[in-house]
């Protein structure tokens, strides 16, 4: 069921976000009658992984700068086990050359500025694209970063594809980690 092209969980929690308000828009962009708009995902069972790493990602984006990326405000899995999340809908546009320059500084200031005790990675597989990127808690970004590389490069190599690529992928990690 939904309302309006709002599948139910999304619609009941919008409507504790913003109780009193009604709700219009097909996912992923949602308004409310506020004024407020929400950017609305809705995925199946086998992409709950996937989902917690979007999740955890913008919390930990927005944590460490906030304003910079969209602030989570729900998310889940509903009673078939589906994932959701609800989050601030950000209005992307072409940047000019002055506002890409104060973008580009922020996320290389603020995003990287708290450091984790735990060294470089993150706690949560995340996702580029359907490319599962196991993640995981490294000494040094090299070592992070080849991990990283070496999962999208061993899915295409197990697909047998551009196998040139994955040669050099694999001697550029060999240079940056050794």
């Amino acid at each position: 069921m939904s309302k309006g092209g709002i599948p139910d969980v999304l619609f009941d929690q919008l409507k504790f976000l913003e109780q009193g308000a009604d709700f219009t828009g097909i996912p992923p962009r949602v308004q409310s009658s506020s004024g407020k708009t929400y950017f609305v995902k809705y995925g199946s069972s086998v992409e709950q992984e996937q989902y917690k790493g979007e999740v955890e990602s913008l919390r930990a984006m927005w944590e460490a700068a906030p304003g910079l990326s969209p602030r989570v405000l729900s998310s889940g899995v509903d009673s078939g086990n589906r994932p959701f999340f609800i989050s601030e809908y950000k209005d992307l546009h072409r940047l000019g050359d002055a506002t890409a320059k104060v973008l580009a500084t922020r996320m290389a200031t603020e995003l990287h500025a708290k450091a984790s005790e735990k060294g470089f990675g993150f706690h949560v597989p995340t996702y580029c694209g359907v490319t599962r990127l196991r993640n995981g808690w490294f000494e040094t970004w090299e070592k992070c970063y080849s991990c990283m590389i070496g999962d999208l490069v061993d899915q295409l190599r197990n697909k047998g594809c551009h196998e040139e690529l994955c040669d050099l992928s694999n001697e550029v990690r060999e240079r940056l980690v050794h």
